[in-house]
């Protein structure tokens, strides 16, 4: 079967398939965007336990030496992966493999050399023209969020999907959409005021109770059997006085990625932060005060939030204690809601003052990890010995290159080339 590579992925870190991200296109020519795993044997995937293994399922492409099974790799799930063997091609062509081995290096991706041919300067200024635009296309869906559901609205749904993490950033904004601000924190303000919430009262309990309950993420709806711990016990009776007033039907636990994600990131534990973001910040709109803040600490603080009560040793209503990082928000998902909520947000209410102010904290903050996706551009644009200082700006342009360049077979055309 003819297989045209459009892009290769990137080496997998950790356990999984050796590629991930690749975009590859068969007979039809029609791309088909997912994993590639190698093998020397094709029924070497079977027996290294991959065909059970969820993390295997989006396999697109199983390379292999030798096709010892003649058929399409079963993935769990259900689905297949065609098999492309080597062995035959390498046959044929051994002698020309040879020589290809033997002569010196022709070509390389352009990025190794950037920064000799263009400048740190001309390099940074390549990268921040990419992220000014990533950043542009953000500020134009903002605006267009505001437009059909509100400022306050638009920047809620923004900050739950903001705090996803592994898969769940889509739920998460399904959850802000399904269970609208105003509605939850109606629901919240009435609960608290007549003192329906015996457990703790506030507006964060309130707040946990009805996102896990609309969410699907109580153990009651995820087919817990078994003695709950005080605190779980307590969302479900909360829950089960609220869910008459909050008048939804909860998301069903299959929408959620419970599985293969660090205990810190899992979805409950991201949903009692952003209960706990509310709770603090009053209201979504209180997140735009950030956009004049003139300095980083400043604008993190707001949004740094310490994990507490049950979610100081719990990642999740069903599990039991373990160790986990301090905070429920930490600071380098702070720097992503400014990111990816505030900066946009601001800049799409037509404030002018306060979309200045956006702009200008946009350039100076730093950026908030070293993002996997990325990391080989970074590691070719240091291959020459000269390392190109990374803010957060740049970090957006690096990921506008791996999506719009680097993905599209557009390697020698991109804007380092």
């Amino acid at each position: 079967m003819p297989v045209r590579v459009i892009f290769p992925g990137r080496a997998g870190r950790g356990p999984g398939p050796d590629f991930r991200g690749a975009v590859i296109a068969g007979p039809s020519g029609v791309p088909v965007r997912g994993d590639v795993e190698l093998h020397v044997r094709s029924s070497l995937f079977a027996a290294h336990g991959h065909a059970a293994d969820p993390a295997y399922a989006r396999v697109v492409l199983h390379v292999v030496f030798e096709d010892d099974t003649g058929a399409d790799t079963p993935l769990p799930g259900g689905g297949s992966a065609p098999v492309v063997a080597l062995a035959p091609w390498v046959a044929r062509r051994a002698g020309e493999l040879q020589r290809w081995l033997e002569r010196p290096l022709l070509w390389r991706e352009p990025c190794h050399d950037a920064v000799m041919r263009l400048g740190a300067a001309g390099a940074a200024a390549a990268l921040e023209a990419e992220g000014d635009r990533r950043f542009a296309e953000k500020v134009a869906r903002a605006e267009d969020a505001v437009r059909a559901v509100g400022v306050e609205q638009a920047l809620y749904e923004a900050l739950f999907e903001a705090l996803g993490y592994g898969g769940n950033a889509p739920p998460l904004r399904a959850l802000g959409r399904l269970l609208p601000w105003a509605r939850l924190r109606a629901l919240a303000d009435e609960a608290d005021s007549r003192g329906r919430l015996s457990y703790a009262p506030g507006r964060r309990f309130a707040y946990e109770a009805l996102l896990f309950g609309a969410g699907g993420l109580l153990p009651s709806q995820r087919g817990h059997v078994g003695p709950l711990e005080d605190y779980p016990a307590a969302l479900e009776r909360a829950w089960a006085a609220l869910a008459p007033r909050a008048g939804v039907r909860p998301l069903p636990a299959g929408v959620w990625k419970l599985w293969g994600v660090r205990p810190e990131n899992a979805a409950p534990r991201r949903v009692a932060a952003a209960a706990a973001l509310l709770d603090r910040l009053g209201g979504p709109s209180a997140l735009l005060a950030i956009a004049r803040a003139r300095r980083t600490a400043e604008a993190v603080a707001p949004l740094v939030v310490a994990a507490d009560g049950w979610w100081r040793d719990h990642h999740d209503l069903v599990a039991g204690p373990c160790r986990l990082p301090p905070g429920l928000v930490g600071r380098g998902r702070a720097l992503e809601v400014v990111l990816n909520v505030v900066l946009p947000a601001a800049c799409a209410t037509g404030d002018g003052a306060l979309a200045e102010g956006a702009r200008a904290l946009w350039a100076l903050l730093p950026r908030p990890a070293l993002y996997g996706a990325t990391r080989f551009i970074e590691e070719a644009l240091q291959s020459e010995g000269i390392r190109l200082p990374l803010n957060a700006r740049r970090a957006q342009g690096l990921l506008a290159l791996r999506r719009d360049w680097c993905t599209q077979n557009g390697c020698g055309r991109c804007p380092l080339s």
